[in-house]
């Protein structure tokens, strides 16, 4: 199943370190006892409570005494895949090495 929602994280990330486009957090931890916005709603946390939760980057918003326990998005589902530009005559496809992540034409 990997590490999604398993409790295994490798990532440990305040508000000014959270990046979205690279990783994704399944935890929340509070330091404090603030309010957060996750996901939408507003939550007020427990000083040393771990919510389990995926946390949308759109609708979430990381503050101080929040930290953020993730793990980086896999290379392989940032890379589109398949018919990339072309009509039936000069199609042009893109693949990706699933053991690097990296993409190859082909």
């Amino acid at each position: 199943m990997g590490t999604y929602l398993t409790g295994t994280y490798s990532v440990l990330h305040t508000d000014a370190t959270a990046d979205f486009d690279n990783f994704v957090y399944d935890a929340v931890y509070f330091s404090t006892g603030t309010s957060m916005t996750i996901n939408g709603i507003v939550v007020t946390g427990v000083i040393g409570e771990t919510l389990e939760i995926t946390v949308d980057g759109n609708t979430s918003t990381p503050i101080a005494g929040v930290l953020l326990l993730g793990n980086p998005i896999a290379p392989q589902t940032k890379v589109q895949t398949g018919l990339i530009s072309g009509d039936s005559h000069n199609e042009v496809w893109q693949f990706v090495n699933i053991k690097t992540g990296n993409p190859t034409n082909g």
